[in-house]
C-alpha cells in the first residue's frame, strides 16, 4: 500500500482498475480495491512456473512449453496486472518456439499474446526482435536487410544482437544469389552472431556455424584451394586460400567450444580441419634458437647445483 503497509491477499479476480481478494482461503468477506491506489502488486511465483523454468534452463524446450502452458491458463484472468504469471508464462512460450525454430507457432502464439502484464524492457524489447524472425518466416530477405539496418545503432544485450545477426545472415546470404559480394557480408554477420553470446545461444551458434560453412564449402574458389593445397599451383595469396583456412578456424572454435555434443557438424565440413596454416619461416626459426638458449642455462643450474671441493680439516692430535 502507499502508506508502506504490505498485505498477503489471495486474489479472486480483477476488472475495470479494481482488484477483488480475500485475505485468507477461509475468508468470507471478499474485499476491493483500487489498482492505482496500491503501490504495486508482486506475485509468488508458483511451483508449476518453476517446473517450466527449470525445463527451460536444461533446454528441454518441448516439455517447457507444456508447462508454461498450463501455467499461463491457471492464471489467465490476472493477464493484465504487471508480472503475472500468466503473462510471463506467455512470453517463455514464445521463447520456446523461436529457440526450437517454429517460426509458424511464434509468429500465431504472438499474435494472441497481450504484452499488458509484462514490465522488463528486455522481454519488451524481445518482442520486437521477433519482427526479424517474422521475416524470416516470410522470406522477406530486402526488408529484413534494411530492418537490420535500421537496428544498428540500438543497445541491445547480446542474445538479441545474436538474434538479429543471424537472421541478417539468411537474408543476406540469399541475396548474395544475385549480388556474390553479400556473401561475405553474410558471413560477417554470423560471425557476430556466433561471437554475440557464445556460450548462452547455443542454438544460435550452431545454426550459424553450420551456415557459414556451407557458403566457405560451395564456394568455388576455396573447393580450387582445396584441389591444389599441397602442390605446386598452391596459391596462399588467393581468396580461395584465405577462406579456406577461416573454414579450418571455425570448425576448431565450434569444436573447442563443445558444440559437437549439441549438434554435430556434417562431416564434409570437418573435413576442413585437414587444412592446417602453416607456421611461417619466422616461426618455424624462432624455436631452435630458443632451444639453444635453454641448454646453457640449464647447464649453469646443473653446475650451481655442485658442492665446491674442500681441503680436508687436519686431524687434531687431542682425543
Amino acid at each position: 500500500h502507499k502508506d508502506g503497509s504490505q498485505d498477503d491477499v489471495i486474489i479472486i479476480d480483477h476488472g475495470k482498475g479494481q482488484i477483488l481478494y480475500k485475505m485468507s482461503v477461509r475468508d468470507l468477506n471478499d474485499k476491493r480495491v483500487l489498482v492505482n491506489k496500491l503501490d504495486g502488486i508482486y506475485f509468488y511465483r508458483p511451483p508449476v512456473f518453476d517446473e517450466a523454468l527449470s525445463l527451460y534452463k536444461g533446454r528441454k524446450y518441448a516439455e517447457a512449453k507444456k508447462k508454461f502452458t498450463e501455467c499461463r491458463k491457471a492464471f489467465e484472468k490476472f493477464d493484465s496486472l504487471p508480472n503475472n504469471y500468466s503473462a510471463l508464462a506467455g512470453f517463455y512460450m514464445l521463447e520456446c518456439s523461436r529457440r526450437q525454430f517454429d517460426l509458424d507457432a511464434l509468429s500465431s502464439e504472438q499474435k494472441e499474446f497481450s504484452k499488458e502484464g509484462l514490465t522488463n524492457e528486455i522481454q519488451l524489447q524481445q518482442l520486437e526482435v521477433n519482427a526479424f524472425w517474422e521475416a524470416v518466416r516470410l522470406k522477406d530477405w530486402v526488408g529484413l536487410d534494411k530492418l537490420a539496418q535500421s537496428w544498428l545503432k540500438r543497445k541491445l544485450p547480446g542474445s538479441q544482437r545474436a538474434q538479429i545477426a543471424y537472421c541478417h545472415g539468411l537474408a543476406l546470404e540469399q541475396l548474395g544469389a544475385k549480388e556474390p559480394s553479400k556473401l561475405d557480408d553474410a558471413i560477417h554477420a554470423y560471425n557476430i552472431a556466433l561471437t554475440a553470446d557464445f556460450t548462452a545461444s547455443i542454438e544460435i551458434v550452431a545454426a550459424a556455424a553450420s551456415n557459414a560453412l556451407r557458403i566457405y564449402h560451395s564456394d568455388p574458389k576455396v573447393q580450387l584451394a582445396i584441389t591444389q593445397w599441397g602442390t605446386t599451383n598452391e596459391n596462399k595469396g588467393s581468396s580461395g586460400y584465405q577462406r579456406l583456412i577461416e573454414a579450418n578456424s571455425l570448425v576448431k572454435l565450434y569444436q573447442l567450444g563443445g558444440f559437437e555434443a549439441f549438434k554435430p557438424l556434417p562431416a564434409e565440413y570437418q573435413e576442413f580441419t585437414k587444412y592446417e596454416k602453416p607456421k611461417s619461416n619466422d616461426e618455424a626459426k624462432k624455436k631452435p634458437k630458443e632451444d639453444a638458449k635453454e641448454k646453457p642455462k640449464e647447464d649453469a643450474k646443473e653446475k650451481s647445483k655442485e658442492k665446491p671441493k674442500t681441503k680436508p680439516k687436519k686431524k687434531s692430535k687431542e682425543k
